[in-house]
């Protein structure tokens, strides 16, 4: 099958050119301010030495923002973290031996915006005493305090609905309404995404469940009913099998937050026994979690000694970790520049682990670009052909709009939506519940 070409900063109309060329330069800056107002206090910490690094990355961040603007050439990675910088090279090199420059308004968007941060880690993994800071997490972590009234909301409602779990087991309808509910705020904590900002803060500030209602008819692909059911239809064999779900993770703060009571809402309700959370294993994209936001979050939750809900919550989250309905893991292969396609032969693995799964849930525009390659599908283009070699089990990508490629949609609901709001596609305003259901044999 002939593929379409990859979205790319080489058209000037797209929100690939945008991206690159307003929003990671002042990405790249963000970090710079921070380590500038962080420099004493690593100097404290650490001593003289640790300063002088402080000043490397400042000047590493300096020289990437200047080879962003004028479209410098892209060169191999050169850093200790051996992780993944084998691989990173071997597709850098294999790019290269194919004749192509590899260069930020040139190459594909997937590529270079995954390697601008992977650059970013590389500053940092060339010190000595740095290798652990994340530039990022002040920006994370104001998110989060920022949408407390939101929190106390969803916690409570959450422990009221965990609470009534006994009474509401063969009342389907009740708990496929609540389904639909903590899915949508899952769905819609996606608009926390701080690098569509730019790292510009992007509070929750509403009632989250007021808020789904307003926002249901801009779910422009609903899935949801089938998710439900695929799901229900098996909640009475649990007390004998296991079902697993992989619920791949997006942004930390709210957003996670969001994610971890839909995840929670799944294991109370035995819509499964199991369910393995993957984090990113480095910071990434701004806003993207890690092991230890997860960790933090969770610390937050616990010491809130005036929101008892909050602790409530946080003690059955870390009951769960403690009696393995829920594994915290942070693959490699999610912060490599491959889509999905090459997992089977880049990370067999963690292909097979997923392919064991009754459902996998993706979250956040990235994982959609990666699903779909980052090509330029025409949108009447099946999910499934999209998704190429990646087709390990059933899945189900929970996205809001921030990227000009979308698949399997109704043409003349394109034309409505466009109408209304012509930059639909990355705004991050419109969202899809988009499903792909692999067939038993």
């Amino acid at each position: 099958m002939a593929l379409p070409p990859p979205l790319s900063a080489k058209d000037e109309k797209s929100f690939a050119y945008a991206t690159i060329k307003d929003r990671l330069p002042v990405i790249v800056t963000r970090i710079v301010d921070f380590l500038a107002r962080q420099r004493g206090k690593f100097a404290q910490e650490y001593g003289d030495e640790a300063e002088n690094e402080c000043k490397s990355c400042i000047s590493a961040m300096d020289k990437l923002r200047y080879e962003i603007a004028r479209d410098k050439p892209i060169f191999l990675l050169n850093d200790n973290y051996t992780d993944d910088i084998h691989l990173w090279n071997e597709y850098l090199q294999k790019e290269m031996d194919q004749g192509k420059v590899i260069s930020w308004f040139q190459s594909s968007w997937l590529l270079v915006e995954c390697y601008m941060y992977r650059k970013i880690a590389e500053a940092f993994f060339l010190t000595k005493h740095l290798q652990h800071i994340d530039p990022f997490i002040e920006m994370k972590q104001n998110n989060f305090y920022s949408s407390s009234k939101a929190i106390d909301v969803l916690l409570a409602q959450l422990n009221i609905d965990f609470d009534q779990t006994i009474n509401l087991m063969n009342n389907k309808s009740t708990i496929e309404q609540q389904f639909y509910n903590y899915m949508e705020i899952s769905l819609w904590g996606n608009a926390c995404d701080l690098s569509l900002s730019a790292g510009a803060e992007c509070p929750q500030e509403h009632d989250p469940f007021h808020q789904i209602t307003e926002l249901k008819s801009h779910i422009l692909i609903n899935n949801q009913t089938s998710v439900f059911n695929c799901l229900y239809d098996q909640q009475a064999y649990l007390l004998n099998f296991d079902v697993c779900i992989d619920f791949v993770l997006d942004n930390a703060g709210f957003e996670l937050l969001t994610d971890l009571c839909f995840a929670d809402f799944l294991i109370s309700k035995r819509l499964c026994s199991r369910i393995t959370l993957h984090l990113k294993c480095l910071p990434w994209f701004v806003s993207d979690a890690t092991k230890n936001d997860f960790q933090w979050l969770l610390e937050q939750l616990n010491k809130s000694s005036s929101n008892p809900v909050w602790q409530i919550a946080s003690k059955r989250w870390q009951e769960y970790i403690q009696n393995g309905q829920w594994i915290i893991q942070a693959h490699r292969f999610f912060t490599l520049p491959y889509d999905y396609s090459y997992m089977q032969k880049i990370s067999p693995e963690l292909y097979y682990t997923m392919s064991q799964s009754k459902l996998i849930i993706f979250k956040g525009d990235l994982h959609y670009r990666k699903l779909v390659g980052d090509l330029q599908w025409p949108l009447n283009t099946r999910f499934e052909t999209t998704l190429r070699d990646f087709q390990p089990t059933s899945l189900v990508a929970l996205r809001t709009c921030k990227a000009d490629v979308q698949v399997e949609i109704d043409e003349k609901l394109v034309e409505q939506v466009t109408k209304l709001d012509p930059k639909w596609m990355i705004n991050g305003k419109w969202a899809v519940i988009q499903t792909f259901f692999k067939k038993t044999t």
